[in-house]
């Protein structure tokens, strides 16, 4: 098994974590947040879209976009049935762009911000962290998404 394997099993499974909260949601429940402030289930959902679509863009070289443009198709989906079909697409970009550096790009230093870099705890931050930080930030926000569910009574530990 090669670093590229472990990433796509890294993936893989915080998306099956994802996947059996965001399947537990109907579209009444997109504009819904816990309290004031917080992000609502939608929010959280653009915002795991919206990170993974910038960090492809540093992995691919293409030229930063601002946060609005990345994530207005995203804000746009009305529907939780709209939301699943650009994970998937979101994610098979990921997963095209980690082919394409399997043999040998996953060392490759990726230009990002220094604050970033420094957010990351490192000083040059190669194409595999960045593969990383998808599935970490996506697992954290899928955290919030159960602890959502919880709050409006979802159990998870009663969930199959």
């Amino acid at each position: 098994m090669n670093q590229a394997d472990l990433i796509r099993a890294q993936l893989a499974s915080v998306r099956g974590e994802l996947m059996e909260a965001v399947d537990r949601l109907d579209d009444s429940m997109l504009a819904w947040a816990p309290g004031p402030g917080m992000r609502t289930i939608h929010g959280q959902l653009v915002e795991i879209l919206m990170t993974e679509v910038s960090l492809q863009d540093r992995l691919s070289g293409s030229e930063r976009r601002a946060v609005k443009e990345i994530e207005a198709p995203f804000r746009a989906a009305e529907s939780v049935p709209e939301l699943k079909v650009l994970l998937d697409d979101v994610r098979q970009e990921t997963l095209r762009l980690l082919d394409v550096r399997a043999d040998s790009g996953l060392d490759d230093v990726i230009e990002v911000s220094a604050g970033f870099a420094s957010w990351l705890g490192l000083e040059t931050v190669v194409a595999s962290e960045l593969f990383r930080h998808i599935a970490r930030h996506e697992a954290y926000h899928a955290g919030q998404l159960v602890s959502y569910l919880w709050a409006r009574g979802d159990d998870p530990y009663e969930w199959d």
